[in-house]
């Protein structure tokens, strides 16, 4: 009795596996629920449950057959959910270079102030506030070269622990937030639905070999 839905158990997640176990169930159920009754009529109370296993199986069976296409799903949304996480963190090391950038130029042209202030024989007050301004802007920027660094140093991280080469690759496979969040609410559904066709199929048989 229970090799009728070992195949279709044995798919946790459910992962791939053998189709052909499964093929067969609705048709073996539906012959072992039949009822025989003296003389060999068959009473509407068996002729009831033997329709209700063969729904059963036949709904297990299909959703069986599905499988290799909700894997697939399941493997885009698992490598979506990836990219995803790897394009935020590359989003921060973008924003995180781009403050650095600034405060760079920041420093470049208080460099340039000083210099032109020097060259134009500037009083000595005039050429305090400015260095006071390069100095300041010279600890901003370094203020900012370690987020930077942390930065990209997360993106790289990121980039090896995934199933991706390249950054362009990570854009290939992101899906946007509708999309993302409508693959994952259909692929809880398939898991949902094969998880109880599965364990109804799996009371049938228990039911059946307790009567036996």
């Amino acid at each position: 009795m229970a090799t009728r839905v070992g195949a279709a158990a044995a798919v946790a997640a459910p992962p791939a596996g053998s189709r052909a176990g499964v093929g067969a169930v609705a048709a073996a159920e539906g012959a072992s629920a039949a009822v025989s009754m003296e003389g060999g009529a068959v009473g509407a109370e068996g002729l009831s449950a033997k329709a209700a296993a063969e729904e059963a199986f036949a709904r297990l069976s299909v959703l069986y057959e599905q499988l290799p296409l909700w894997e697939e799903r399941g493997a885009q949304l698992s490598r979506a959910r990836s990219a995803a996480e790897v394009d935020d963190l590359h989003r921060v090391a973008g924003y995180r270079a781009a403050e650095l950038r600034e405060a760079e130029a920041r420093v470049e042209q208080a460099q340039a102030a000083v210099a032109v202030a020097e060259a134009d024989g500037a009083d000595s007050d005039r050429l305090g506030d400015l260095r006071l301004m390069l100095m300041a802007a010279g600890t901003q920027r370094g203020l900012r070269v370690g987020p930077a660094q942390n930065a990209e140093r997360a993106v790289r991280q990121a980039l090896a622990a995934s199933d991706f080469a390249t950054l362009e690759e990570v854009q290939e496979a992101l899906l946007s937030a509708d999309a993302l969040e409508a693959l994952a609410a259909q692929v809880a559904a398939y898991q949902r639905e094969y998880a109880e066709a599965l364990a109804l199929c799996q009371r049938l048989e228990a039911d059946e070999d307790a009567a036996a």
